[in-house]
């Protein structure tokens, strides 16, 4: 694809570029680590206000005021001897700012020229990081998908909430994990459950917590007595944590359970080193009629994850 643009600095190499929108939209992703970048569109921005901005602005011949956000890991584009960039057909660009702008043109039948600031030379961290800072002065990014980019980016001043992203991504990617596979790293997969933003924050409170000595625990040991408390977890009803259909892998009492682990440990003689077996016998104190779905539909927010997490702390087995 040939364009009008030019190098607007040399280091780090950004580009200033008018590009077809249709074309721009092949070639486009709202999310580096989404295969299918229209479906990835379509969770990422809301259709209405996509809508609404084809019908306010390209069907009526405008253009936009500012230019939308690009990144590529490609190292450089060379002018034509005409002063044209050629853009290659091969090329993907991550849409760092102006989703919504871009995905109206999937609305309007007129082709617009979007005007572009394409950042080149970007590794895939670099793009997380470069999103973050431009849309977490703008917008919320989509929770799960944040705490996903966490563990990319690795901000200097939360140590505890990047260990918690590892761990979240250890759990689901470690085929030895009860929760392999089990939890939505960014948001974007609405058939699972669990959804990292929901477990990553009850992780972290954990991580930091002072009760049985769950603070002095390194990382491979905290992942260690995470897999061993799932799998007490899976124990309670094993068919159904197969199937999915386990009341434990519903997002607020999966939640409320995490917040249980110390409570469990407490009634282990064995503290932070319990054993799967002895997590579960503690576990089966809970009444599985107390976990029915309207029942748990009653407790809301997170005033109902503390009331189910009271309900299921005042079930569990207490130790002679």
């Amino acid at each position: 694809m040939k364009v009008q643009g030019f190098e607007l600095q040399e280091g780090p190499k950004i580009f200033v570029a008018s590009v077809p929108g249709k074309w721009l939209l092949r070639h486009s992703t709202p999310s580096w680590r989404i295969n299918d970048p229209e479906l990835g569109f379509q969770r990422v921005v809301r259709e209405e206000r996509a809508r609404q901005i084809a019908a306010a602005v390209l069907d009526q011949g405008r253009t936009f005021p500012n230019a939308i956000v690009l990144a590529t890991d490609l190292k450089s584009l060379q002018p034509n001897e005409h002063g044209a960039l050629i853009l290659p057909g091969s090329l993907k660009f991550l849409v760092v700012d102006g989703q919504h702008r871009l995905w109206a043109q999937h609305f309007s039948d007129k082709e617009a020229n979007y005007a572009c600031l394409i950042h080149l030379g970007l590794t895939e961290v670099q793009m997380a990081r470069l999103f973050l800072e431009i849309n977490d002065n703008q917008k919320r990014v989509p929770s799960s998908l944040r705490w996903d980019l966490v563990r990319l980016v690795r901000p200097d001043n939360d140590p505890n909430q990047i260990a918690a992203a590892d761990l979240v991504y250890e759990l689901t990617m470690n085929r030895e994990s009860p929760l392999y596979q089990r939890i939505d790293l960014t948001g974007e997969q609405g058939e699972i459950r669990l959804k990292q933003a929901s477990v990553a924050p009850e992780i972290k409170s954990l991580i930091v917590s002072k009760r049985e000595g769950l603070r002095a625990l390194d990382l491979e040991d905290f992942y260690g007595l995470l897999v061993r408390y799932l799998a007490a977890m899976r124990g309670y009803d094993a068919d159904g944590w197969r199937s999915g259909e386990s009341p434990f892998l519903r997002a607020r009492v999966f939640r409320a359970l995490l917040k249980l682990l110390p409570d469990v440990l407490g009634q282990s003689q064995m503290g932070a080193g319990a054993s799967t077996a002895s997590m579960m016998k503690i576990l089966r104190g809970i009444d599985s009629k107390s976990l029915d779905t309207d029942a748990i539909k009653a407790h809301q927010g997170s005033a109902g994850i503390k009331q189910i997490y009271e309900m299921l702390r005042d079930q569990i087995t207490v130790e002679d």
